[in-house]
């Protein structure tokens, strides 16, 4: 089984911040709760936004949702909040692609609207704590085999 993990993980896309975030539940969870109040680099949304969103367009239509377009360009680091946001989005997706084992299958859930999620798409829903926790709510279901 180690062999099999091992060859799925190496065929997914790993930007330089997102893998990290992958792999949060490795990571000292004060660890990350600092580099977030501290300000974590813009790029990290670039590469998350990147990393659901393959296409461009789509990217900074999610990147401009949590930061202001005429914001973007004046910050190196994002606001705590902004952080929090992106921490839940990569989470969030580290999680389904996790799930899944695939991350196009992870994309199509995170890009899909859901009706547990009121017909949101999970990437939208995932933009606020509550929406967040509902997010992570059906993909443990899906996680345990509990109906969705």
């Amino acid at each position: 089984m180690g062999q099999k993990l091992r060859a799925a993980d190496s065929t997914l896309p790993k930007p330089r911040q997102f893998a990290g975030f992958a792999e949060a539940p490795q990571v000292n969870p004060f660890h990350l709760e600092q580099a977030i109040t501290s300000g974590l680099p813009r790029e990290t949304l670039r590469d998350v936004a990147r990393s659901i969103w393959p296409d461009t367009a789509d990217a900074n239509r999610l990147i401009h949702a949590i930061v202001p377009k005429s914001s973007l360009g004046r910050r190196d680091t994002l606001s705590p909040a902004q952080g929090e946001q992106t921490e839940r989005l990569a989470r969030l997706f580290g999680y389904a692609t996790n799930l899944f084992g695939d991350i196009e299958d992870a994309r199509a859930f995170m890009q899909r609207p859901h009706p547990e999620l009121d017909g949101r798409r999970p990437v939208d829903a995932c933009l606020t704590e509550l929406g967040g926790r509902a997010v992570e709510r059906v993909l443990d279901s899906l996680a345990f085999g509990l109906p969705v």
